[in-house]
């Protein structure tokens, strides 16, 4: 112990020359604690980013005015897909015969067969608001109102793939412009066009206004403020649901969505770019710049210390999409979040494209081939009472969802998730009437919660370098679920009942609640900064050996990986050498 004190008051030049001999001559307990002090004398002046967060407030005025406008951009997503795939698509008003004396045509509508009378014996009185009226969606053209809703998805599966930086900025001046341009749209093509052209601006939004909210928040904040997120969706449907209300009609609904988007664009200047992403990127003077702009928004003095350069990670080659499918653990779990996402992705949307039939009593969902004979039409008040209460219990879902997840556990919290929406849907299924309707506003609840602990379980699931590109693959699965939705708004119509959907989503719930049993859990763990970090930790859970608990602390404490942040629940390196020095210490007295 004597020498280790010697140690700790020597330069560095003696350090390194006598670090070779140290083994020999010290007990674990002094060499454990010799190798943190040495690694902590020379990097004392360098701050990592959780650092200067945490000197500047970890959610002050600068986080809690990024929060809001991010937030901004999921709330016009939101309303968006709502006026892409399900106000546009509500069922028109009922059709009448060209001449009221027509025995045939009146006795034809009555009985809902609509395709068996010739198209010059019938007429809309008015559109209604409705794509199917306007461009006349019926009968043997039905198939083109579900094609255009999974076009929407399947672009926004594409803007998760192709966006990247700036996503939320671009992304939203894309659905402003195609948004207004879809509102003026003569024909169902060239409305399809715009409509997917918004549809690649709304999937770059939401990844990208994810990781600006996240990385921003200091440590503590960071699972609060990745929860919180969430809520501005629902906020979004809300709004837009009310919206759709008060101003019925897919013209208005696109041209309003995209002067919201164009006004958005003026909020760019007021968000900070991630520290950490530009630290990762070799733009350390930027990242500087970007944790000074916080602290004056926060009215606290920037950091006088320099960060920490990351150039361990920016010389490590493992850092793609590819690295993650090579490695076993990272692609083992990439397949389990992709099962998860995919049914949350299914089951969140395909109760919005399922909600007019169900307002309905089980006929159209997108009022396609019923005409109004099955569904809610765009002027009846129930399908927006039905959207608007499930909307609202999606926000307690979510704070429940924050609550579980700091207690339980992330896995824990979404396996409960999933089985809780599962059991609503399966039982909706069965029943009727006023008791399908609640349950399928409860599964809502379930499959909220499962999305927003999804979001931060996938975050805190791949390293530092490779976060992104296994958030955005995740996500993307989940789009992939979304776009199959519209199959079910098709059953729904054909079956005109609602029983096969909605077993068929919660069957989905089931096997995704299943699945998630398998993803490692991530409370109270090590947040690792690279592909080698997190190969090093699963070796030390599994082998139990202090040898190798020894050598692995000195390795994700040194060079650049401290200058990236470790999870919100994950010990320092001080700490955690100071556990494993206080074990050996017990060991060997």
């Amino acid at each position: 112990m004597q020498l280790g004190n010697q140690y700790r008051l020597a330069d560095g030049q003696l350090a390194d020359r006598i670090s070779p001999f140290l083994p020999l001559v010290l007990s674990p307990y002094a060499l454990a604690k010799v190798r943190w002090q040495g690694d902590h004398v020379k990097r004392a002046s360098l701050l990592s980013v959780d650092d200067a967060l945490t000197l500047t407030k970890e959610f002050g005025r600068a986080q809690q005015l990024q929060l809001l406008v991010v937030g901004t951009a999921w709330a016009l997503g939101a309303l968006q897909t709502l006026a892409a795939v399900v106000f546009s698509t509500l069922s028109p008003p009922q059709p009448e015969c060209v001449k009221g004396d027509d025995e045939v045509c009146t006795k034809a509508l009555a009985a809902g067969q609509l395709c068996s009378l010739p198209r010059e014996a019938w007429h809309w009185p008015s559109t209604g608001g409705s794509l199917v009226a306007e461009f006349d969606l019926v009968c043997s053209r039905s198939w083109v109102l579900y094609l255009q809703s999974s076009a929407f998805f399947i672009a926004v599966l594409a803007g998760c793939v192709l966006w990247q930086a700036g996503s939320e900025r671009y992304g939203a001046l894309l659905c402003g412009l195609s948004s207004l341009l879809a509102s003026t749209a003569p024909s169902l093509w060239m409305y399809v066009a715009f409509r997917c052209a918004s549809g690649l601006g709304v999937g770059g939004m939401g990844v990208a206004a994810y990781a600006l909210a996240a990385d921003l928040a200091g440590p503590s904040w960071r699972s609060f403020t990745g929860l919180l997120i969430n809520c501005f969706f629902s906020v979004g449907c809300c709004l837009a649901t009310l919206l759709a209300w008060w101003v019925p009609g897919w013209r208005s609904l696109a041209f309003i969505g995209g002067l919201a988007c164009l006004a958005y664009t003026g909020s760019w200047s007021l968000i900070i770019e991630s520290p950490l992403w530009l630290l990762l990127k070799a733009r350390k003077g930027e990242a500087t710049a970007a944790l000074a702009a916080v602290a004056l928004a926060n009215g606290c003095r920037p950091p006088e210390h320099p960060l920490a350069d990351p150039t361990a990670l920016l010389g490590n080659t493992q850092r793609g999409l590819r690295d993650v499918l090579a490695s076993s653990r990272l692609r083992r779990r990439l397949v389990l979040l992709a099962a998860a996402w995919f049914a949350a992705g299914a089951g969140y949307f395909g109760l919005m494209l399922l909600a007019d039939g169900l307002s309905g009593g089980g006929g159209s969902s997108s009022g396609g081939g019923a005409a109004g004979t099955g569904g809610s039409t765009a002027g009846d008040d129930s399908v927006y009472i039905n959207l608007l209460s499930g909307f609202a219990y999606e926000v307690p879902g979510i704070a429940a969802a924050g609550l579980a997840a700091e207690r339980a556990g992330r896995k824990a919290t979404g396996v409960a998730a999933f089985l809780q929406a599962g059991v609503c849907l399966v039982v909706s299924a069965v029943v009727g009437g006023t008791a399908r309707r609640a349950l399928v506003v409860a599964a809502r609840f379930g499959l909220a919660a499962a999305y927003a602990t999804l979001f931060l379980h996938t975050a805190e699931l791949f390293p530092a370098v490779v976060r992104e590109q296994g958030l955005g693959a995740s996500n993307a699965f989940g789009r992939a679920g979304a776009a199959l939705t519209p199959l079910f708004a098709f059953l729904q119509h054909q079956l005109r009942r609602s029983f096969v959907p909605l077993l068929v989503l919660g069957c989905l719930c089931f096997g995704a609640a299943v699945l998630s049993l398998g993803i490692p859990e991530t409370l109270n763990e090590q947040y690792p900064d690279t592909i080698q970090d997190l190969n090093i930790q699963e070796q030390m859970k599994r082998k139990k050996s202090w040898r190798l608990a020894l050598a692995g602390w000195s390795v994700p404490g040194t060079g650049a990986g401290a200058a990236l942040r470790p999870s919100s629940s994950s010990a320092s390196l001080p700490q955690r050498t100071a556990s494993v020095a206080s074990q050996l210490e017990a060991r060997n007295a």
